[in-house]
């Protein structure tokens, strides 16, 4: 008799996990974010369902199509579209719902994704404003909302940007939803995002260790300690060699101050102070060519000698955190993260200027038992860190609660995930696509600065200036403008009037950019050779679904939208063009 014994899903090996990949990218965390997030799609096109495919795979909640279009029985579909082919299943030989076949075959890709859809008569003429509402009644209180908005006209995609944007930059009482917009035009596609405020704990950028050598044994006392316990001279030669950098780099560092007479606070400040503490590191190994730990030390030397800053970004967010607490708007929306860094900024100033310890020490040449020493010696010290900074929080909670503020509750991970990414903290905060669309600034430093950035971006053309990315979206642009003034895309019939209209608006574009005497500008497309070339390509394309143009905009649209939904990695803060006559893209702000 045999006796079946079913492991928990816990104790299941990684491989047993077909979430197992991704989740070496952003974690239990992310793939949780992932799990209770649902992505509302917008219009059921190639590029829509590619993005939708793409986030249905690696597991989101649940999705929801709104389309206003139905597929006939005389035609299978446009042939662009893999997810929307005519179904004879589903009430055979009449029309059917795009949303709702789109829905059935995007379900097949994940049996652990709810899909669902509303078939709108017009989406020029849909409420999205109650249609989200709806939308967001029928999901549970914590789960996120994302919008994917696919090849839309400017009227309509203006409408649901200005919904998603809500209460905008100052949070107020209206929230926002954040707005992936992908379009596929042809060989031509872009991804554009749209949130006003949107913090990264988790940027995943790799920075140099803190591991803070340069703290004394008063500021320190646990690391020096344990250096303490080695003496050099009687190890082993095997044990000599498996001594963990971070030991020899404060042995080296007595040594030093010993050789030069000097405090022992001191560091090496000069080129000639530094080298000759690289030649006592040297000095110190017994056989330098196959002691890689001394190796590791040389190479590592300037942890010994030098500070890690805090970056300018992370600067800029704690010098501006103190405006917000102080703001006399009651509807302002308080955050988490505007709570924690408050915090971190109390924390930095009560400490001496030293940040939280992040707890974490690089891979080195080690033996077992020092390594492990050293891990617990950091860990512990950053678990003192993260119950300071944890007071501080509910001081903060305290002390504007009673100002009436609403202040979030904030678990104790996330506490300790920001404290372990404090170097890498940031907020990403774009322009709206009705302030893009319209050409609009906040202020001159606003314009003079994306001007510049444009008109710098064109010093640097491709390799065949022509296939250069920033070129293909202004004749983009030209054609949603050209969408805005008749109603329609152009090309519908291929008429020279079409060609003509739309470089009229490429030049528009051009003055409101201050390009017009640009030198790539004049070279290409109002070169008298090209005869209006961009022009007339873009209309030949007659706003037509490329799927291969439709998969790769749609992969980077999920892309975008994974980071926005995990909080994990940092979004593009521009627009990403895809030009896929060269195979080439780039990103803008414009």
């Amino acid at each position: 008799q045999y006796i079946v014994i079913k492991r928990p899903t816990w104790q299941k090996m990684a491989t047993d996990n077909k979430y197992d990949r991704q989740l070496r990218l952003w974690g239990a965390s992310g793939q949780k974010a992932l799990s209770s997030c649902c992505v509302v799609l917008i219009n059921c096109t190639a590029s829509g369902t590619e993005t939708l495919k793409n986030l249905v795979l690696p597991g989101i909640g649940r999705f929801h199509i709104i389309d206003d279009k139905l597929v006939k029985p005389s035609r299978s579909n446009e042939f662009s579209n893999f997810f929307v082919y005519d179904h004879d299943e589903i009430q055979p030989k009449s029309q059917k719902s795009r949303a709702e076949i789109a829905t059935l075959h995007l379900q097949e890709l994940n049996p652990d994704v709810k899909g669902s859809y509303t078939s709108v008569d017009s989406l020029a003429t849909t409420d999205f404003s109650s249609l989200f509402t709806t939308i967001q009644k029928q999901l549970e209180s914590d789960t996120q909302i994302i919008v994917v908005a696919a090849d839309l006209p400017p009227p309509i995609l203006k409408t649901i940007a200005g919904v998603t944007w809500g209460g905008g930059r100052e949070r107020a009482s209206s929230p926002s939803i954040p707005l992936v917009i992908v379009k596929s035009f042809g060989l031509i596609g872009s991804v554009r995002v749209q949130v006003p405020y949107h913090p990264i704990v988790e940027s995943k950028r790799t920075s140099k260790p803190d591991l803070r050598l340069t703290l004394s044994k008063h500021e320190f006392p646990e690391l020096h300690q344990f250096v303490g316990e080695f003496n050099l001279d009687e190890l082993s030669n095997e044990a000599h060699g498996h001594v963990p950098f971070v030991i020899i780099l404060i042995k080296a560092l007595d040594k030093w101050r010993k050789s030069e007479n000097i405090g022992n606070e001191a560091l090496p400040k000069t080129f000639k102070e530094k080298s000759k503490f690289k030649e006592i590191i040297k000095s110190m190994a017994r056989d330098h060519n196959n002691e890689l730990n001394f190796q590791e030390a040389e190479q590592n030397d300037y942890l010994a000698y030098s500070i890690k800053e805090m970056s300018s970004e992370v600067q800029d967010l704690l010098s501006n955190i103190g405006d917000i607490f102080q703001n006399d708007k009651s509807c302002l929306e308080i955050s988490t993260f505007d709570v924690l860094l408050l915090a971190l900024k109390r924390f930095i100033e009560t400490n001496g200027g030293e940040p939280p310890f992040d707890g974490g020490i690089p891979d080195m040449t080690s033996a077992t038992q020092p390594y492990i020493r050293l891990q617990e010696i950091y860990k512990s010290r950053a678990e003192m860190d993260r119950m300071k900074i944890k007071g501080l929080v509910e001081d903060i909670v305290n002390e504007y609660s009673s100002k009436g503020l609403v202040i979030p509750s904030i678990s104790n991970e996330y506490i300790s995930t920001f404290c372990k990414n404090i170097h890498n903290l940031q907020l990403l905060q774009t322009r709206s696509f009705t302030e893009e669309f319209n050409f609009s600034y906040s202020s001159l430093e606003q314009k003079e600065e994306i001007l510049g950035d444009i008109a710098a971006a064109t010093y640097d053309p491709y390799e065949v200036p022509e296939h250069t990315p920033l070129l293909w979206f202004i004749a983009l642009r030209a054609c949603e403008a050209f969408y805005d003034e008749y109603g329609q895309y152009p090309g519908k019939k291929v008429t020279e009037s079409d060609v003509s209209s739309v470089h009229d608006h490429i030049i528009k574009i051009l003055q409101q950019f201050d390009l017009i005497n640009n030198d790539l500008i004049q070279s290409t497309i109002l070169s008298n050779d090209n005869d209006k070339s961009f022009a007339r390509e873009l209309v030949r394309y007659n706003n037509a679904e490329v799927h291969t143009v439709a998969s790769i905009v749609g992969g980077i649209a999920s892309q975008e939208a994974v980071k926005l939904v995990t909080k994990q990695y940092v979004p593009i803060s521009g627009t990403y063009i895809y030009n896929g006559i060269a195979g080439v893209a780039d990103v803008y702000t414009f």
